[in-house]
């Protein structure tokens, strides 16, 4: 017996390098996660952070078995530039573009995101053409995929404002300092409940874009944390399902 427990520990000696390497670089070095207060993705319930990333993301880190990383949550603009020139930094939820997609490594894709841009229906607007939304203004995040959209079909800056909350952009609209705002169809919704407001008073008068939704990591990121983080992810297929169903995200955004 006492030769079983002393063999025992010597290969447990020998293999602690193998498993430490094979570990490596997950449990060595810890990212920070960045994230805004934008639901349902990722947003502040009584100062809990919840959202379909944020569960999912809590989900992978429980499949891999390591502790849970620092998320903090800060306006959008600078999560994105911190994500960008820091390692050991990841933001989410960021949709993928063409030009971002060199960026950074991605993980996903989490859910889809279709934006439009909503106004009262007081308002009474009706656009047969794109050139006849730009006479109007706008608020949007700074830095959002909604506003870099509007920008890229040419819409003017000066009918623009830009904001760093969406929460921010709804109020300046419900004050008519500005027409309209672009946000995701579902993220509206679960402004309307976040604010207590009457989400039939509303319309989307534009579709802006759908797209897919992923944690970005710094481009320095190794490609083993990437591939471990990306298995996970598809490990938990049917978690992720029943995340966005509590959630009740539209089937047309899964």
């Amino acid at each position: 017996m006492n030769k079983f427990i002393l063999k025992s520990i010597f290969l447990f000696f020998i293999m602690l390098p193998q498993l430490e390497a094979f570990q490596s670089p997950l449990l060595k070095e810890n990212i920070t996660f960045y994230t805004e207060n934008y639901p349902p993705a990722n947003y502040l319930v009584n100062d809990k952070l919840k959202g379909i990333s944020v569960d999912t993301l809590k989900a992978i880190w429980k499949h891999l078995n390591i502790s849970e990383q620092e998320i903090q949550i800060v306006p959008w603009s600078r999560g994105y530039r911190f994500t960008l020139d820091e390692n050991n930094t990841a933001l989410f939820t960021m949709s993928k573009t063409q030009p971002r997609e060199s960026l950074f490594k991605w993980v996903g894709p989490i859910f889809n995101s279709t934006h439009v841009l909503m106004a009262k229906k007081s308002k009474n607007f009706h656009f047969s053409t794109l050139g006849k939304v730009f006479y109007h203004n706008v608020a949007t995040v700074e830095g959002d995929i909604a506003e870099i959209s509007l920008h890229e079909v040419g819409f003017p800056s000066s009918n623009m404002a830009t904001v760093s909350q969406i929460k921010q952009a709804f109020l300046m609209m419900q004050s008519d300092r500005v027409d309209m705002i672009a946000i995701s169809i579902h993220g509206f919704s679960y402004l309307a409940k976040q604010l207590g407001f009457d989400e039939d008073d509303y319309e989307q008068v534009w579709h802006v874009n759908k797209i897919g939704n992923y944690f970005a990591f710094n481009i320095n990121t190794a490609d083993e944390v990437i591939n471990t983080y990306q298995k996970a992810f598809d490990d938990i297929a049917k978690q992720r399902l029943r995340i966005k169903e509590s959630y009740e995200l539209p089937l047309a955004e899964y």
